[in-house]
């Protein structure tokens, strides 16, 4: 599941009486769940913070995140094709789809395949 605004409050229990444990300030973050309660899922990002986070800041949209500090979006799923963009650290692109070691993105008219190994969320 990704973020569905710029700004969602992360906490320590299911439901709004529970502390505020952080916030995340990306729309389209990619989040694991791991739990749910009622209208609450308990999730984890790719550097394994865990929180709840209410359903209706989520959305079922995928997206994956750079997790290296640099990689290159191809033109097609081959190291050998053209590179048509960098994609530095905490970038977030929309996923349409993953393949073997490759996932298919899709973020500001750019559309390649970026390498599994160096996002998280797919």
């Amino acid at each position: 599941m990704t973020t569905k605004y710029n700004e969602v409050n992360v906490r320590n229990g299911p439901g709004l009486n529970h502390l505020k444990v952080y916030k995340i300030f990306r729309k389209g973050y990619p989040l694991k769940v791991t739990k749910e309660f009622e209208n609450w899922k308990k999730v984890s990002d790719y550097r394994r913070e865990l929180g709840w986070v209410s359903n209706s800041q989520l959305t079922e949209k995928k997206s994956v995140i750079v997790t290296i500090e640099e990689d290159f979006i191809f033109k097609f799923p081959d190291e050998e094709s053209k590179k048509i963009a960098v994609a530095k650290k905490d970038f977030i692109l929309k996923c349409e789809r993953c393949e073997n070691a490759w996932c298919l993105v899709d973020e500001m008219k750019i559309k390649g395949w970026v390498r599994k190994k160096s996002v998280w969320g797919f």
